[in-house]
């Protein structure tokens, strides 16, 4: 009986694990939320996704932060304008008082 000849070793294949991305999804604390979109909005939303490297749920928890912290912003210029709105009748108020106490010293 004649011998099999022995097959080479085959290449060792070597797997590198990367470290998970963390996503805005990892929160322990997140909740699922199920939602029906209108005609069109998921591909949109899944195109979006691709061009910025991310998911789509990803994609959309980035929008609605975008979104959320754009109303924050808009608040808090508001409620600054309001006070540099206060500030400038103190302001006035200052000045029409120096002028007052300029026109007594005189």
């Amino acid at each position: 009986m004649a011998k099999k000849k022995a097959d080479p070793p085959k290449p060792v294949a070597r797997v590198v694990s990367r470290p998970k991305k963390k996503t805005a999804t990892d929160d322990a604390t997140s909740a699922q939320v199920h939602l029906h979109l209108p005609n069109g909005m998921r591909d949109k939303l899944a195109e979006a996704a691709v061009a910025n490297l991310r998911s789509l749920g990803d994609e959309i928890i980035h929008r609605l932060a975008q979104s959320i912290e754009r109303d924050e912003a808009q608040k808090l210029s508001a409620r600054l304008e309001a006070e540099g709105d206060h500030i400038a009748k103190f302001e006035g108020d200052i000045a029409a008082i120096v002028a007052q106490l300029k026109r007594q010293d005189d």
